[in-house]
């Protein structure tokens, strides 16, 4: 005998079918979110990295280190912002699919089983959302994916480092001077007091870095020893 709650999952199979993120073909399990052929084709990034801001490079010299005053100690991302995982980032925040912000915590703790530095911290924190924007949208997507990894790597979680002090255009659109300056103040410590304290710092894309330079900067001002950055992608 079914339970009540197996035959609403199976009313609800029937008239909102479990789709694929990327393709939008039925997929048997909605945890997985794509279909095998496009998580097949989740780019994931290269070995050769910058050690200091993770963009795929071959050069000596960080091309995009030698342009960006990155202050942060180090940032890692798991795929590039394309295909799959750019389909994944669109579900989680314009669909509500929460559940993708749990995967992608579970993706970037297995990178991070082989990048234990970024481990060792005091605290997980997130790029935090303004409050109008948190509100139209429900939830922060980077805390989703912050708590979830926190969880993993058993470090504390907190939102309470992080305020974003005023309600910014959204990056999107902006080409890279105009991001840096879109962001410039935007954030203000919250009511933790970081002094002293290491955090690894969670954002769902990299694409210049101004974002998570910008909360950097903040944190750094108000005395935190050093700042890890992690993205679930890593895009231009």
């Amino acid at each position: 005998m079914f339970s009540i709650n197996k035959q609403v999952s199976k009313l609800a199979d029937v008239f909102f079918p479990q789709v694929c993120a990327n393709c939008h073909q039925r997929i048997a399990d909605q945890k997985l979110w794509l279909c095998g052929s496009c998580h097949d084709r989740l780019s994931y990034l290269p070995d050769q990295i910058c050690p200091k801001c993770g963009i795929p490079t071959e050069e000596s010299v960080c091309p995009n280190c030698f342009e960006n005053n990155y202050v942060f100690t180090r940032a890692v991302s798991v795929f590039s912002y394309e295909g799959s995982a750019k389909a994944l980032v669109h579900a989680l925040k314009y669909q509500g699919l929460r559940g993708i912000g749990d995967w992608f915590g579970n993706q970037m703790f297995r990178v991070l089983l082989h990048e234990q530095t970024l481990t060792d911290v005091d605290f997980v924190t997130a790029i935090p959302l303004h409050k109008v924007r948190k509100r139209e949208r429900g939830f922060n997507q980077s805390e989703l994916i912050a708590r979830a990894l926190a969880s993993r790597i058993e470090k504390p979680f907190t939102d309470k480092a992080l305020v974003r002090r005023h309600h910014t255009e959204s990056q999107t659109q902006l080409n890279r001077y105009e991001r840096r300056k879109n962001i410039i103040g935007a954030f203000k410590i919250g009511r933790l007091d970081p002094s002293g304290k290491s955090f690894l710092l969670i954002d769902d894309v990299f694409t210049t870095g101004a974002t998570v330079n910008e909360a950097t900067k903040t944190l750094l001002k108000a005395g935190v020893a050093k700042v890890f950055v992690m993205t679930a992608c890593h895009g231009t």
